[in-house]
């Protein structure tokens, strides 16, 4: 199951939005001509750099022929524009065509070959190309090269003038159309393939990818915009030189490369723009410029081998623990009284063994009370969502729920440490133990199910465990992917930031659509640490799924599962299937129109059929 969101609708919308929006104002800005070439030379080392990208870090192709696919697009420009007159708006995505042909030659002796082996061939069919440059010098003018090559004009305007404002725009455009075609390539079937065969490619193979088709296909769209960005680079310098061939040229695209971070196409983008200011600004250093930049390369691998692309995700990552952190804060004093009356419980902040965790108790019945009751929320939720049943169930049973750590208004936590099953079900003992409640009724919902379990399964006495929107396992980890009927918004559950656009959707898939009901639960989304969601579904693994499935098929625990009938996570075929021998009524109990959260949708039906569990689960 894959998720691509379109990207008017993803988290990097905004940013892309205001980085154009901040280079399309920068000729403004720096108006003399030196500032714009180093933009423009910035941009076609973006270009080729990504489009090298393609092939180098997603596709694990070590070529390092890729120089010799921009110095063809530089020399098709020139031998077109001014050898044969053909217009230099022809010429110049000629350049990205002959480009790919030329990658598809080079693919042709490395596509059954790997490691070192693909270096040598490609830096050998780097240097063919070049020594078939210069031996041709009455067409590419051999060592010289081909000077005075015709420059872009458009309606008789030439694009050198007003300080190559019209070459700024150009270079600029044809980033956005490289970015584009690369961004929209990496997401597709083929861009699955092409990473799927970097990563394991007898598995890839024997699912039914071609090995040299995909590396075929995968070095020619490297080429394409490689090639074209080489045709605009002799037409602004006016000079197609064997120099493209050398090695300075190649260090500096694979410093840009490395830098930015392989197999990210936006690292090379921003490492680009870096590089290439650092680069002219120590101009006057020499031969010691290269040796910073090389240094600088070297560096980088040893510490920080994830380049400038990991730097930023990292302090996105700081930044959103602390937006999340921040909001819980401000919530706990301000809106302490609404939730209060919300659920018509006490809340108060509890030291347990894993962070501050708050918890709401509606405290002990007046009169003939039963059971204790726990509830626990699941992923990207709060306490709050239980609001119905305290309010149902809080006048015949103290009813408890808290927050899990990273939601509501707990505190965010270690995520290392914290944010897995087997740590919410210690945190849920902690609660309990503190309220001083023994052999209560526990209800989990999604994820909370999961911790219910493991509530039980660690050995907690418990009068009863019921279940919604949480499909238990019969064998695992095999039935993971049985037990669920995957949608786009499933996968939401372990993406760690949400845009905008999947924070409605997926509150709306898990609780329902927003009113004002029901708007604290899309709020609380936004507030959750999204490094609760990653390592929750990285960390599945942890849970002791035998000692849960064991505790089951025994039926020490009563036991009940109360889906929504149209719950669109589940599959629920597999769960009729389930034969643990404790479930109470036999098998399932669908509540009709209860989606994920029956409990919310369906309250009235809910509670009458979590009231007659517990009733059977007390007599018991």
């Amino acid at each position: 199951m894959r998720y691509d969101p379109p990207f008017p609708k993803s988290n990097g919308f905004r940013p892309t939005l205001i980085a154009l929006a901040v280079l399309a104002v920068l000729p403004f800005i720096f108006t003399d001509s030196y500032s714009r070439h180093i933009l423009i030379l910035a941009f076609v080392f973006a270009i080729v750099a990504a489009s090298w990208d393609l092939s180098l870090g997603f596709g694990g192709l070590f070529n390092f022929a890729h120089v010799a696919l921009f110095a063809v697009g530089v020399y098709t420009y020139g031998i077109l524009a001014k050898t044969l007159g053909v217009s230099p708006w022809i010429a110049m995505p000629a350049g990205g065509i002959t480009a790919m042909a030329l990658a598809g030659l080079i693919a042709l002796p490395v596509l059954r070959l790997s490691g070192i082996y693909v270096i040598l061939v490609t830096i050998a069919f780097s240097q063919l190309i070049y020594q078939v440059i210069i031996s041709q010098s009455d067409i590419t003018g051999g060592t010289s090269g081909m000077v005075t090559l015709p420059s872009l004009e458009l309606f008789d305007y030439r694009f050198i003038k007003n300080h190559r404002i019209g070459y700024y725009y150009t270079a600029l455009a044809l980033l956005i159309a490289a970015t584009a075609f690369l961004y929209t390539l990496t997401r597709s079937r083929f861009g699955r393939a092409i990473v799927a065969m970097r990563d394991n490619k007898y598995y890839a193979m024997s699912r039914g990818v071609s090995e040299a088709r995909t590396r075929l296909l995968a070095l020619m769209a490297s080429g394409l915009f490689t090639g074209i960005a080489g045709g605009f680079y002799g037409s602004y310098v006016r000079v197609a030189s064997p120099d493209a061939f050398g090695l300075g040229f190649l260090t500096l695209l694979l410093s840009i490369l490395l830098l930015g971070g392989a197999a990210t196409i936006w690292g090379p983008l921003i490492a680009a723009l870096i590089i290439t200011v650092l680069s002219e600004a120590m101009g006057d250093l020499g031969p010691w410029r290269n040796i910073i930049i090389a240094v600088t390369i070297v560096l980088v691998l040893v510490f920080y081998p994830g380049g400038l692309w990991a730097a930023f995700q990292e302090l996105r990552e700081v930044f959103d623990t602390v937006r999340t952190g921040l909001i819980a804060r401000l919530r706990r004093s301000r809106e302490k009284a609404a939730r209060e009356a919300r659920l018509n419980a006490t809340e108060t902040m509890i030291r347990t063994r894993h962070g501050l965790i708050a918890a709401a108790d509606s405290g002990e019945p007046d009169g003939e009370a039963g059971p204790p009751i726990l509830m626990i929320h699941g992923n990207s939720s709060c306490k709050e969502v239980f609001a119905n049943q305290f309010k149902a169930f809080g006048k015949t049973h103290r009813m408890i729920s808290f927050d899990l750590p990273g939601h509501g208004v707990s505190a965010n936590a270690d995520p290392e440490k914290v944010y897995n099953v087997p740590a919410y079900a210690e945190i849920a003992e902690d609660v309990l133990d503190f309220y001083g409640v023994e052999r209560p009724i526990v209800f989990g919902w999604s994820l909370g199910g999961y911790i219910a379990l493991e509530l039980a399964a660690s050995g907690r006495a418990v009068r009863g465990v019921a279940i919604a929107g949480t499909p238990p396992l019969a064998v695992a980890p095999d039935d993971v992917g049985q037990a669920y009927d995957a949608t786009s918004h499933f996968i939401l559950a372990g993406k760690q930031y949400l845009s905008p656009m999947e924070m409605r959707n997926f509150a709306t898939a898990t609780a329902g659509e927003k009113t004002p009901g029901t708007a604290y639960l899309h709020e609380a989304v936004n507030r959750t640490d999204g490094r609760a969601r990653f390592y929750m579904i990285t960390k599945l693994m942890v849970v002791n799924w035998p000692r849960q499935m064991r505790m089951l098929r025994e039926g020490a625990v009563p036991f009940a599962i109360l889906n929504g009938s149209d719950d669109p996570f589940l599959n629920h075929g597999y769960i009729a299937g389930l034969t643990y021998g404790a479930i109470w009524t036999g098998q399932p109990h669908d509540i009709a129109d209860g989606g994920h959260a029956p409990f919310v949708r369906k309250p009235d039906a809910f509670n009458t059929a979590f009231s007659a569990f517990i009733g059977e689960a007390c007599d018991r």
